[in-house]
């Protein structure tokens, strides 16, 4: 199977799920990852893709092929984001496999109008993170 042919494109969504814990959570492929710190997140969220898209092109299947897409409402966050330039180098994690990811920052926590139906406004430690970057 030809796998390296058509390069894998990712969207990341972070966002800062309670106070001092970022969640990274990929589009394309619905897999999530929570850290301390935004870079934590999204490096973990990567891993995660990595050891599967090498398993699965181990086992001659598509990487990531087996995830499906995460929910609307992440699609509509990462839209309104703040995106994070350098994330596009994080394609190189991909040894043997053509990568393209982008990376936003959401503005507010992007389940919070289903919980509270109300704008969740970012904390100020999510507004001073997404300030340094």
């Amino acid at each position: 199977m030809g796998n390296e042919s058509s390069p894998l494109h990712v969207r990341i969504l972070v966002f800062e799920d309670l106070p001092g814990i970022w969640t990274a959570r990929s589009l394309e492929h619905d897999i999530v990852a929570e850290s301390r710190t935004i870079e934590m997140a999204i490096q973990a969220v990567v891993r995660i893709m990595r050891a599967h898209a090498d398993f699965d092109r181990r086992h001659n299947r598509a990487p990531l092929s087996t995830f499906r897409a995460a929910p609307q409402m992440f699609w509509n966050a990462y839209r309104q984001g703040t995106p994070l330039e350098w994330a596009s180098r994080l394609g190189l994690a991909f040894p043997g496999l053509t990568a393209q990811i982008s990376v936003a920052v959401a503005t507010e926590r992007p389940h919070a109008r289903i919980i509270r139906r109300e704008r969740a406004p970012m904390t100020p430690s999510a507004q001073a993170a997404a300030a340094r970057l």
